[in-house]
Order: C-alpha cells, then sequence, then structure tokens
C-alpha cells in the first residue's frame, strides 16, 4: 500500500453502516492498522444498535488500544464468530487447528480439515508472495441457518495480480489484465515461488474447496476481481478502483463435508 499520511486520530465513522460482512470487518482492520502503525490514534462513533452489539461481542473496538494483543487469539462473546484476528507466522497452524476444533462443535461429526488445510494456504500466500506491510487480518464466521462457514483474508500487499505480473515478465511474457492474472493464479500447479509451506500448488486447492462443499470463492486484486461459484463458470473483470493488496473471501456448506473417521486401527504384533 501506498504511503499513508501522517494522521493523530483516525476516526471509524459507523453512521451509516447497519452491517458488516466478514470482507468488510478485514478490510476495515488492515486499513485501521496501517493508520494505527504509523502512530494514529484510533476511535469509533456511530452505528446501528444490533451493529454495535456485533462489535461488543467480537471486541473489535478494543483492538488498537494500548496493549491490546491483536496476533493473539480473542474469544468472542459470539459463539459462531471466530475472532478477528491479525496473521502471525509463527501461530499460522496453531490458528487452523483451532478453527477446526472450534467450528466442529456445530457439525454432526463433519471432518474440516480440508477447511482448516485451505485457510493454511492462503496465509502461506500471504507471507511468500504478498510483501504486505500489513500482515493481514482473517475473520471466520459460521451461519447456523444454512449450515454454512465463511471466512475473509485481506492484506495489502502488491496484490496477486500485480505478483503473477512481475512473474510474467521475469519469464519475457506479457503481462495480462488484472482479472486473467487472479484467474491464472488458481491454476493447478501455478506457483510463483515453491516452498516448503506453500508446497506449489497456490491458491488452486482453495478453488477445489469452494468446487467440492457447493461454495463460492471471491478474490479480489489491484484492479481485478474473480467470483466462481460451485458449478458454475467464472464472473471476472475490471473493478472500479485499485485495491491496494488482495481480499479472498471463500463460502463452504458445511452439509458436503465428510463424516469424521474416529475407528482406530487394531495391529497385531
Amino acid at each position: 500500500m501506498s504511503e499513508i499520511e501522517d494522521v493523530n486520530l483516525l476516526t471509524v465513522d459507523f453512521n451509516n453502516i447497519r452491517f458488516l460482512e466478514t470482507d468488510d470487518f478485514v478490510v476495515l482492520a488492515c486499513l485501521i492498522e496501517s493508520f494505527y502503525a504509523q502512530g494514529s490514534q484510533v476511535a469509533f462513533e456511530g452505528g446501528s444498535t444490533s451493529l454495535n452489539n456485533h462489535l461488543f461481542n467480537i471486541k473489535f473496538k478494543e483492538y488498537w488500544k494500548e496493549g491490546f494483543n491483536r496476533e493473539n487469539f480473542t474469544l468472542s462473546k459470539n459463539h459462531t464468530t471466530l475472532c478477528l484476528w491479525k496473521i502471525s507466522q509463527q501461530m499460522i497452524y496453531t490458528y487452523t487447528n483451532y478453527a477446526k476444533e472450534y467450528f466442529e462443535r456445530f457439525t454432526d461429526n463433519k471432518d474440516l480439515i480440508p477447511l482448516a488445510s485451505n485457510i493454511d494456504e492462503v496465509f502461506n500466500n500471504i507471507f511468500d508472495h504478498s510483501k504486505s506491510p500489513v500482515s493481514g487480518y482473517i475473520i471466520t464466521q459460521y451461519y447456523p441457518k444454512n449450515n454454512k462457514i465463511i471466512f475473509s483474508v485481506c492484506d495489502f500487499g502488491v496484490g496477486i495480480a500485480c505478483s503473477i505480473n512481475n512473474d510474467l515478465v521475469k519469464k519475457q511474457e506479457k503481462p495480462i489484465e488484472d482479472w486473467k492474472a487472479i484467474i491464472k493464479s488458481l491454476e493447478r500447479g501455478y506457483s510463483i515461488k515453491s516452498t516448503p509451506r506453500n508446497r506449489g500448488f497456490g491458491l488452486n486447492n482453495i478453488l477445489e474447496l469452494t468446487e467440492s462443499s457447493n461454495g463460492k470463492l471471491q478474490i479480489l486484486s489491484n484492479t481485478g476481481i474473480v467470483e466462481k461459484r460451485s458449478g458454475e463458470m467464472y464472473r471476472a473483470g475490471d473493478f472500479n478502483f485499485n485495491f491496494p493488496g488482495t481480499l479472498i473471501k471463500v463460502e463452504v456448506d458445511l452439509n458436503t463435508f465428510e463424516e469424521k473417521d474416529d475407528t482406530e486401527d487394531i495391529y497385531e504384533f
């Protein structure tokens, strides 16, 4: 993200806001973090009663108070929301393990390992490619009425589209439109830099998860936006402004996950 002006006090005005989706929360968190990292104090005002109740339950307004550790887990008073979390490389697998166990409580013996491993994949892409001055934020929400989980992750790095095009130029290939670059990042086996963490799979695993779970994937990066519903063609094109980084939103249907296998193998010696 480009340099921001020095601001002594950043006031977040919720007066015209009634509801925030998971993607709204992580984008807002990254924006606040960008100012906070430059020394700005943070204040909040306005908002409907229901919105402020939700903000209170997930402790959102406490995150940028002095002494609050955003890289630790902050238990929410809303049991269907897993805390907003400032992504820390040291705690990636701790978080995804915790998320798996946390949301398995709402399922009828479903195995959420595929969900946890795909959250890992998003985290690792942030640390491998984004070069983000803000490490990124995630929030995960369970919707009991339709038995779905939605998680959103945001960073203010160079963006998937920019990373892909930089890679193409290094290979002496022509750069492509940002939305086409996002789709390219979803190709199986495509990875700018293969590391032990991302294993060279890029974001294709996340695409396959949403396909197999009757879900939805949305990626916004630079000037490109891509949406993919299970069983449908991509909806993709130019966004109306340049988003400084990458926003990924994933929706999955828990009814489609396999049952946990709790049987123990018996070995003869």
